[in-house]
């Protein structure tokens, strides 16, 4: 009982990190129950919700496909890396953002990730969270520029050197997506003006929220239809 209680005062503080660790739990155990021990087979990925660069460019409808990727993942140390890197990193930006716009952050940086891979390998199969973890990295690095507070400053050099670490280890991976956790990078780093916490908000002006966002916007809005179209 006390243990219950515990975790319901901590999803009340991080709802948003848990609902989408809970969520991202869930795909993965459902991922194994349909499919069994070949629920990481590339036919059964695709059919669970990973981009499938040709399925997009053939079927443009399936704008839906940037989205689900993030919550499936190719193998148990890609699902358990990316998992518990969600609830121990996810809780402290959650903290600064507050839930909705950790959430938002997490969501969009984690679609321009896809949405980049996608424009930089039109062919990829791509799955996984890390889109999203890059994203939130990215707006954290984001707001010590943005907002010239010495505080954020230094937590945001902790989470640039985190991105860039990743990235040089990418680099030696290569069946690592590295275009998508740079997208899910660049993605948190447009939207944390537009997303700033509470307490930030009167150290960003109105033109740079709206100037970052409409840069998200039309950059992901082209890399979409020069894919496609091209």
């Amino acid at each position: 009982m006390k243990r219950m209680n515990n975790f319901k005062k901590e999803f009340s503080r991080y709802p948003a990190t848990y609902s989408l660790a809970i969520i991202t739990l869930g795909v993965w155990l459902s991922q194994f129950l349909a499919n069994g021990v070949q629920a990481t087979e590339p036919m059964n990925l695709f059919h669970f919700g990973a981009l499938f660069g040709p399925d997009l460019i053939e079927h443009p409808t399936h704008l839906w496909r940037l989205v689900t990727p993030i919550f499936v993942h190719i193998g148990w140390e890609h699902f358990l890396l990316n998992f518990f890197s969600l609830i121990f990193i996810g809780r402290q930006i959650e903290d600064v953002f507050g839930s909705r716009r950790f959430l938002a952050i997490y969501l969009l940086s984690g679609i321009f990730g896809n949405i980049l891979a996608f424009f930089a390998q039109p062919y990829i199969l791509l799955a996984g969270a890390s889109t999203s973890l890059f994203g939130i990295f990215g707006a954290m690095a984001m707001l010590g520029y943005l907002t010239k507070n010495p505080s954020f400053q230094a937590v945001g050099k902790q989470f640039a050197i985190l991105i860039i670490a990743n990235l040089v280890i990418n680099l030696f991976q290569p069946a690592v997506g590295i275009f998508g956790h740079i997208g899910g990078a660049l993605g948190g780093v447009l939207l944390a003006a537009p997303f700033a916490p509470k307490i930030l908000q009167s150290k960003i002006s109105e033109i740079q929220k709206a100037t970052f966002f409409i840069i998200y916007l039309v950059s992901a809005m082209l890399m979409i239809v020069l894919t496609i179209m091209g």
